[in-house]
């Protein structure tokens, strides 16, 4: 929903009776993820298996100010939602790879999800942008952490290659797309740097071959009527 909300922002003027159902659909939603925030947030307390896919909410809350940002929102509340995503992102991400390190492995199904490292570090870069109007040193390092985490996991491709299909195959989507803009959009800040152009081209094929390979590896699994068969 936030990201529809920012997608149709730029096709309805302020001035249409539309627009406030662009607010109204914002304002929704970024209720909506505080609540599941706080909700899954709950169960980290008594849930021992911690997983890359806990990053999912922190995702959500760092949506918000990226939404936000084509409406004009508040920048106090686009603020609360961006400390929160980053306060966790950095505490998660320790936590996540103490467990990759030191204790057992992931279960096989939960191998994609570790391409969810590359999201927050890539949606936090646009939301530095939009919410300060710029890019700092601060943005390009933690750019480069998104960046090394995809050539982390192509350097693990072998791994992936070995995987049976699940649901959990759509972890592979969402943060190759999300590192694509990151990459785009320091393409033109940067005064056309093609190092990001290149960075941005190159996830963006990937993401898309991802997006249509896993699409039919979804249809194809709902109609043999194995989608959530376990690996």
């Amino acid at each position: 929903m936030l990201i529809i909300t920012a997608f149709w922002s730029d096709f309805i003027s302020k001035e249409s009776e539309f627009w406030w159902v662009i607010l109204g659909s914002f304002y929704v939603a970024s209720a909506l993820q505080l609540i599941l925030s706080l909700y899954v947030m709950s169960f980290w307390f008594k849930e021992s298996m911690k997983t890359p896919a806990w990053f999912i909410p922190i995702v959500g809350n760092l949506i918000v100010p990226l939404s936000g940002a084509f409406i004009n929102a508040p920048k106090d509340m686009l603020l609360f939602f961006f400390s929160i995503g980053c306060f966790f992102w950095i505490i998660l991400s320790a936590m996540i790879m103490q467990r990759l390190i030191f204790e057992q492995s992931l279960e096989t199904k939960f191998i994609p999800t570790l391409f969810i490292f590359i999201a927050p570090p890539s949606i936090f870069v646009l939301d530095f942008h939009n919410l300060f109007e710029t890019h700092s040193i601060l943005s390009l390092m933690v750019y480069f952490i998104a960046l090394f985490f995809v050539l982390l996991l192509i350097f693990l491709s072998k791994i992936f290659s070995k995987l049976s299909f699940a649901p959990s195959w759509w972890a592979f989507t969402f943060p190759l797309c999300a590192f694509s803009i990151a990459s785009f959009d320091l393409f033109i800040t940067y005064k056309f740097k093609y190092f990001y152009g290149f960075l941005g081209v190159l996830a963006l094929i990937l993401a898309l071959f991802a997006v249509f390979f896993i699409s039919y590896k979804t249809l194809k699994a709902v109609a043999n009527g194995n989608i959530f068969k376990e690996c």
